[in-house]
């Protein structure tokens, strides 16, 4: 077990997975947590509490800036990574997830850290062509086309693993698309602004779907167990994109989307998402790979994070409902965020 006086560093602690890990250590008695954040970085999603945390200053591309926020850490927990399907970003994945990643890895080593939690992504699985379930011991197949994401975050875990193979205590949690509230302009919380503004097609295959509540009680869960060397995949349901954004159009009271997006229009919508990208220079967020990544039927097995972390998993309908309420009070009161409560 971790002492709650321990030292505790965390990434990304301003974004969705981050703020509710945070706002988690500090309901259950953890006092002596500290932070990186740039100076752009906003506190929206960690109402009344911002003050309890020592900030610092810092990037984790720099690695001058992160060192002074080693001193006396005893558990790292790294949740900080950009998510997009944006060809132009791919350069900043691949320094912020992987580069990102070798650096808190390094550090982690240099000071001596008892404990590095990684959050990783179902994405860093890869998707093998036979088999439609993915667990902890699928492996990345390199002759299967990927998101530019997806490879910066299997990059990324590469780095975790040779800082376990070199003396890293280390764990590692894997969760599928993350349903939370936070910026709904941002990462997977995204899907509500837009299902709010109207999607006319369905994607034709399912996918997994996590509540942001279940990750950060799995990463407490797994900082403080002897478990080293291991991948957790957080995953509670697995369902259709059809039913998924019925369940979230119904939760706010949008259009409910009709179309299949079949192979002939997904192919178009990307080809169509790239052409808008060249002409007005705005993020592309379709690309072959991710049009491609939708019509797949992938289930996320999560049972070895229930049988040996036993986690116990929110229904999903009830998780979309309650992010749906807190999205629709948030458009009320003109915020362009929500927070949600931890338990």
């Amino acid at each position: 077990m971790i002492d709650k006086n321990s030292k505790i560093l965390i990434t990304g602690a301003t974004g969705l997975i981050g703020s509710h890990i945070t706002r988690r250590l500090l309901k259950q008695g953890y006092s002596n947590i500290c932070a990186t954040k740039r100076p752009s970085s906003k506190m929206d999603l960690l109402p009344g509490i911002a003050d309890k945390i020592n900030w610092l200053e810092a990037d984790i591309t720099d690695v001058v800036s992160l060192e002074s926020c080693f001193k006396g850490v005893d558990v790292v927990i790294h949740t900080a990574a950009v998510v997009s399907y944006d060809p132009k970003k791919s350069d900043l994945m691949n320094d912020i997830n992987v580069g990102g990643t070798a650096n808190m890895v390094n550090l982690a080593l240099d000071f001596g850290v008892k404990r590095f939690v990684h959050i990783s992504s179902v994405a860093a699985l890869g998707k093998p062509p036979k088999t439609k379930v993915r667990n902890e011991e699928t492996e990345w197949d390199h002759s299967v086309q990927a998101t530019d994401y997806a490879i910066s975050k299997y990059k990324s875990e590469k780095e975790a693993w040779r800082g376990y193979a070199e003396g890293l205590s280390m764990v590692m949690l894997n969760p599928s698309f993350v349903i939370g509230a936070s910026n709904w302009t941002e990462s997977s919380s995204r899907i509500w602004s837009q299902m709010a503004k109207g999607i006319p097609y369905y994607p034709m295959g399912s996918n997994g779907y996590v509540d942001v509540r279940d990750v950060s009680a799995a990463a407490l869960i797994a900082m403080n167990s002897d478990h080293n060397g291991e991948r957790f995949v957080l995953s509670a349901e697995t369902i259709p994109y059809q039913t998924a954004f019925e369940w979230i159009a119904n939760a706010i009271g949008a259009k409910v989307p009709s179309r299949a997006l079949t192979p002939i229009i997904r192919n178009i919508a990307w080809r169509l998402a790239w052409l808008k990208s060249k002409l007005t220079g705005t993020s592309q967020l379709l690309t072959s790979a991710s049009a491609e990544s939708t019509a797949l039927d992938t289930h996320y097995d999560s049972t070895k994070s229930r049988k040996i972390l036993g986690i116990i998993y929110r229904p999903l309908k009830q998780s979309i409902t309650d992010v749906g309420q807190i999205f629709l009070k948030s458009q009320k009161e003109g915020k362009a965020y929500g927070v949600m409560d931890i338990d």
